[in-house]
């Protein structure tokens, strides 16, 4: 069984790239992808932990894309370490570090100043990115709020006053570049947006296909029953890939475990089998 979702402290994720393929082997996943938000590093590190292991690391990364009715995640996997994403990524980068100051700039309007250096130590890592899920627990601990719902639905989401925004991919220029960086796209949990109806969204699929999306996520820790069965008619619909996983987090998000979707089980194997088939066809000029 695998999971083709999670994150590390490369991200905002709790435990390091090493820590999340012992956890992996722990519960027997037999492959994990490592697909932090917008950067690739944590991939050296879960590669070297993985030796020795029966985990398979899934080399991946989550794009933030922007379009005019809202904001989508695009997960690229076994994009190449140097190409048109990886340098592409470097500048969202820089865009997320003048967006943390701005959000460090928010919080200190709304009187709930917050550290730096807190959030640092929070997040684990003393030169990786910052995530909105840091800034979170950091509000936790400080007693702001209660938990990383409120701190999210009161602060940090969309449109919210904490909130600043970055600068970042549209979809099809994502789809692209995955595709030129040698990768497959699959769009992260789409029953998820709150924008478009089921059926707008049906018809927002439909563009993404014609820009070259090869699949979408039909497994996802926080799909109800109805959201897995749309996303699964739709796949079927478009012929798409199948994907997903739990997109864990560790302490930011207690409740979504590794291994686990809606089901409550991993994934099989197939599906991965599946995504490196159109990756070698990708890579052969025959997507």
């Amino acid at each position: 069984m695998i999971d083709l979702h999670a994150h590390t402290t490369a991200s905002d994720g709790s435990l390091s790239p090493a820590q999340l393929v012992a956890h992996a082997a722990e519960i027997g996943l037999s492959a994990v992808g490592v697909t932090d938000h917008d950067t690739v590093d944590g991939w050296e590190e879960a590669l070297a932990a993985s030796a020795g292991t029966n985990v398979k690391i899934v080399p991946g990364v989550e794009l933030s894309t922007s379009y005019p009715r809202g904001r989508f995640h695009l997960l690229g996997y076994y994009i190449r370490p140097a190409s048109p994403v990886t340098a592409t990524l470097e500048k969202i980068q820089v865009a997320r570090k003048n967006r943390n100051g701005e959000i460090f700039e928010n919080l200190r309007e709304l009187e709930m100043p917050v550290e730096e250096s807190h959030v640092r130590r929070i997040s684990g890592s003393k030169s990786g990115q910052l995530g909105r899920p840091h800034f979170a627990l950091a509000m936790i601990e400080l007693g702001y709020v209660q938990n990383t719902q409120e701190a999210f639905d009161k602060y940090l989401a969309d449109g919210q006053p904490a909130y600043a925004t970055k600068a970042v991919l549209t979809p099809q220029d994502a789809i692209e570049q995955i595709h030129q960086s040698g990768g497959v796209a699959i769009w992260a949990h789409p029953p998820l947006n709150k924008n478009f109806s089921p059926d707008e969204l049906e018809a927002e699929l439909g563009r993404w296909v014609d820009w070259g999306l090869d699949g979408i996520e039909t497994h996802y820790s926080r799909y109800t029953i109805e959201q897995a069965a749309w996303a699964e008619k739709v796949r079927l619909k478009f012929d798409l890939l199948a994907g997903g996983g739990s997109d864990f987090h560790g302490t930011s998000k207690p409740d979504v475990k590794l291994g686990q979707t809606q089901t409550g089980a991993a994934l099989p194997d197939e599906i991965l089998q599946k995504i490196k088939a159109r990756r070698d066809a990708i890579r052969a000029g025959k997507p």
